[in-house]
C-alpha cells in the first residue's frame, strides 16, 4: 500500500504541474486560432503524465558543473524515476535511501496508519467515481436496447431525446427521429469524427485515469479541457466548408440539444459548455499554413516538455590506475543507480575481488569477527537499526578519519542526494557463498576511487554532514546479499557485552545464564516496544510434550515433524544463530522492550540444520526463520520454544495467543 501510495502522489503531482503548464500553452494558442485537436492532443498528453509517473520519453540532461546545481538535479531525478514498472522492485529501497528515520514505535504505527488509511480513501473515491459512470452507462443502454437501425445507418428510439455516441470498439450513433435536413448531416459529421479519431475510447479511458486522481481538482480540470477541445475539433470538421447559414443552424441544433440532458456513458452532441462551443463556432476560421506550423511546434515542444523523463548523463569511469589516496570531488549519481547505490555498475574485478599483483583476494571472507569499527574515536552512536533505519550513527567531529571496516574493493564512492558523499566497499564471498557489503555515508570528502582495493583499516575519507544529515556523524550500513544487517551485531562498540563473533558453543550458554549479557545484547535489538502477546511459532498447533518449568526446563517442547516451518513469533532482530551440544541449532530474536523497559526474547531450539537467516537481520511475525529438527540433545523431532523478560525466562503459555 505505502508504494502504490507513494506512486499515486508522485503522478498526481506530476500531473498537476503538467496541467497547469498545458493550461497556459493552450490559451496562447487559442490566441493564435490552433485547430481544436491540436488542443485535444496537448491535453492528451496531460492524462498520459498523470497515467504514468515520471514521464515517458527520455531526456539525457548533461552532467551540471555546479554543486548545489548538481545536488538539485540528482533530487529531481530521483523524484521522478518511480515508474510502475519499478514501483515494486525499488519501493523498499527508495524508502530505505531516502533516510527516513522514526525514532519511536508510536511514530512508526502512525506512519502505518496514515498510509493505510489513505490508501482505503483513495480506493472508496476511485470505486464510487467509476461505479457511478459505469452504472449510467449501463442504464442508458438498457433505454436504447430497444432502438432501431435508420437509412444513413444511425440508430432512433423514443427514449433518444439528443445526438450521441455509445460504445467502445463498436460505437453506434444515436439521433433523434425529429432531427432531419442540413443539422442532421452536420450532427451525423460531428459524430462520425468522433468515432474516426477513436474518441468512444480515448474518452473513458482519460475517465479511468481522473478516476485514480478523483482527489486532484487539476486532473478533473484537464479531463474538462480534453473533453471540451475534442468537442470543438469535431465541430470545426462538421462545419468545414459551410455557409453562414449552416453555420447558424449548426449553432441553433448546439442550443436545442443542450437543454436536453443525455445520461453518463456516452459522447453527447449537446455536452457541457454548449455556450462556448457555439461562440467557438461562430468566430473560428481556420489558420494560415504558417500559423498552423507554428502552433504544431509550439504544441509538440510542449507535448514532449510534459512527457519528457530527464536522466542525468553518466560521467566517465574514474582513472583507477593510480590508487594512492586523494580527495575525489562529489559526483552525482549515474541514471539508474539514484535510488540504489548499491547496485552501482560493477567491473569483473570488483564482482569476483580476485585480482592480481599486491591486490587483496576476498574470495573466501570470514564476517565473524572480520570488521572493525570505522571509526577510532567517536562521541556515542545512536539510531539503533530499525525497520526505517538500515544502520548505525556514529556521532564524531567533523573531519575525523572513516577507515574501512575490512578488506574489499570499492564499487561505489559518489554523491547520494540523501546519503551525501558516500562509499560501498564490496568485502567479497564467505565460506556460505554470501556476499558481504559495508556502506559509508554523509562524508566530508571521499579518498578512494571506484574500482580500488582498500585494506582494512585504510582511510577512506572523512566524517561530514553532506546529505540529508543533522550534524556531523558516520551512517554505517552493513549488507550481507539482499539483507541489511544491524552492524551493532559484528563490531565491537562496547567492551563490557561479548561480540557476537565469539566461538560457537560459548556464547548461547553465557546468554542463558547470565541475564546482564542477555540484557545487554537484547538492547541492541530494534528500538520498539515489545508485544503484549506471541503469535504460534509453528504453522498449526501442536501439542506440548514438556512443559515450562522453573529452574528445570525454560521454554516448551512443541510436537512437529522434522522439516516443519518454524514462524517466528513477533516482529524482531535477529541476536543469535549457532549451536551448541545441549540446543542444537538455535535462533535467538529480539522483539523490543516494555514499558518497564525489559527487553524480551523467543528462542527456538532443535532446529534441523544452519537456519539462512543472518544476525541482525529484520523478522516479521510470522516469517519462517528455520525448520524444525532433532540436533542437540533431543530425544525426537520437535521445536524448543523459550521466552525470556529481562534476561530471565517466563511461560511461554502466558505469552501465546
Amino acid at each position: 500500500m505505502n508504494e502504490l501510495v507513494r506512486s499515486l502522489l508522485t503522478a498526481g503531482i506530476g500531473g498537476a504541474a503538467a496541467a497547469l503548464v498545458a493550461w497556459a500553452v493552450c490559451a496562447l494558442l487559442r490566441r493564435a486560432r490552433a485547430p481544436g485537436w491540436l488542443l485535444c492532443a496537448l491535453w492528451l498528453a496531460v492524462g498520459l503524465r498523470f497515467a504514468v509517473p515520471g514521464g515517458i520519453l527520455p531526456v539525457t540532461i548533461p552532467q551540471p558543473e555546479s554543486e548545489s546545481l548538481q545536488h538539485l538535479a540528482v533530487v529531481a531525478e530521483t523524484v521522478r524515476d518511480t515508474a510502475p514498472e519499478q514501483a515494486a522492485a525499488q519501493a523498499v529501497q527508495a524508502l530505505d535511501l531516502a533516510g527516513l528515520e522514526l525514532t519511536t514505535a508510536e511514530e512508526t504505527a502512525f506512519t502505518v496508519n496514515w498510509v493505510l488509511w489513505a490508501g482505503v480513501v483513495w480506493a472508496a473515491g476511485a470505486l464510487f467515481c467509476l461505479g457511478r459512470a459505469t452504472l449510467a452507462g449501463l442504464r442508458l443502454r438498457r433505454r436504447v436496447a430497444l432502438a432501431c437501425k435508420t437509412e444513413d445507418g444511425c440508430y432512433t428510439c423514443a427514449e433518444v431525446h439528443a445526438p450521441f455516441t455509445l460504445g467502445f470498439l463498436h460505437p453506434r450513433i444515436y439521433l433523434p427521429a425529429d432531427l432531419q435536413g442540413e443539422a442532421r448531416r452536420a450532427i451525423l459529421l460531428h459524430e462520425r469524427t468522433h468515432i474516426r479519431r477513436g474518441d468512444c475510447l480515448t474518452k473513458p479511458l482519460y475517465y479511468l485515469v481522473v478516476c485514480l486522481h478523483w482527489w486532484n481538482p487539476l486532473a478533473w480540470l484537464a479531463f474538462a479541457q480534453f473533453e471540451h477541445a475534442m468537442e470543438c475539433a469535431c465541430d470545426e470538421a462538421a462545419l468545414g466548408g459551410c455557409t453562414a447559414a449552416q453555420r447558424g443552424l449548426y449553432c441553433e441544433s448546439l442550443l436545442r440539444y443542450a437543454t436536453r440532458r443525455v445520461p453518463g456513458g456516452a459522447l453527447a452532441f449537446g455536452a457541457p459548455g454548449a455556450g462556448q462551443r457555439i461562440l467557438h463556432a461562430l468566430r473560428y476560421r481556420a489558420p494560415g499554413k504558417v500559423m498552423l506550423g507554428l502552433c504544431v511546434a509550439v504544441a509538440t515542444l510542449a507535448a514532449a516538455v510534459l512527457l519528457a523523463r530527464p536522466t542525468l548523463a553518466q560521467e566517465a569511469p574514474a582513472d583507477t590506475t593510480d590508487t594512492a589516496q586523494t580527495s575525489l570531488p562529489a559526483a552525482s549519481v549515474p541514471a539508474g543507480t539514484e535510488d540504489t547505490p548499491e547496485e552501482a555498475p560493477h567491473t569483473e574485478e570488483a564482482q569476483s575481488l580476485s585480482v592480481s599483483g599486491d591486490a587483496v583476494s576476498n574470495d573466501r571472507f570470514d564476517p565473524v569477527g572480520g570488521f572493525i569499527l570505522p571509526l577510532e574515536e567517536y562521541k556515542y552512536y545512536s539510531r539503533k537499526m530499525s525497520y526505517y533505519h538500515k544502520g548505525d550513527d556514529l556521532a564524531a567531529e567533523a573531519g575525523t578519519p572513516v577507515l574501512a571496516a575490512a578488506n574489499g574493493v570499492v564499487t561505489f564512492a559518489q554523491f547520494h542526494y540523501s546519503y551525501g558523499n558516500c562509499i560501498l566497499i564490496d568485502h567479497g564471498i564467505d565460506a556460505d557463498g554470501r556476499h558481504w557489503y559495508t556502506l559509508y555515508a554523509h562524508l566530508r570528502d571521499m579518498a578512494v576511487a571506484e574500482n580500488q582495493v582498500v585494506t582494512q583499516g585504510q582511510q577512506i575519507g572523512t566524517v561530514g554532514s553532506t546529505g540529508n544529515a543533522t550534524g556531523n556523524a558516520l551512517h554505517f550500513e552493513l549488507r550481507c546479499d539482499d539483507t541489511l544487517l544491524a552492524p551493532t551485531m559484528y563490531l565491537p562498540y562496547t567492551q563490557t557485552v561479548p561480540v557476537l563473533a565469539a566461538e560457537e558453543g560459548l556464547l548461547l550458554p553465557d546468554m542463558l545464564e547470565d541475564s546482564t549479557i542477555h540484557n545487554a545484547i537484547a538492547k541492541r535489538a530494534i528500538d520498539s516496544p515489545a508485544p503484549d502477546h506471541l503469535a504460534y511459532p509453528l504453522p498449526e498447533t501442536t501439542s506440548v510434550t514438556v512443559k515450562y518449568v522453573a529452574y528445570d526446563h525454560a521454554g516448551l517442547d512443541l510436537r512437529a515433524d522434522e522439516g516443519t516451518d518454524v514462524l517466528a513469533a513477533a516482529d524482531g532482530m535477529v541476536l543469535y544463530v549457532g549451536q551448541d551440544r545441549v540446543n542444537g541449532w538455535t535462533v535467538i530474536l529480539g522483539h523490543g522492550s516494555d514499558s518497564a523497559g525489559r527487553p524480551l526474547t523467543t528462542m527456538y531450539s532443535h532446529l534441523q540444520e544452519k537456519p539462512e537467516v543472518l544476525m541482525g537481520q529484520l523478522v516479521t511475525a510470522g516469517q519462517v526463520i528455520a525448520q524444525s529438527g532433532n540436533t542437540g540433545n533431543s530425544t525426537g523431532p520437535h521445536l524448543h520454544f523459550g521466552v525470556y523478560l529481562d534476561g530471565s525466562a517466563v511461560d511461554p503459555q502466558s505469552w501465546l495467543n
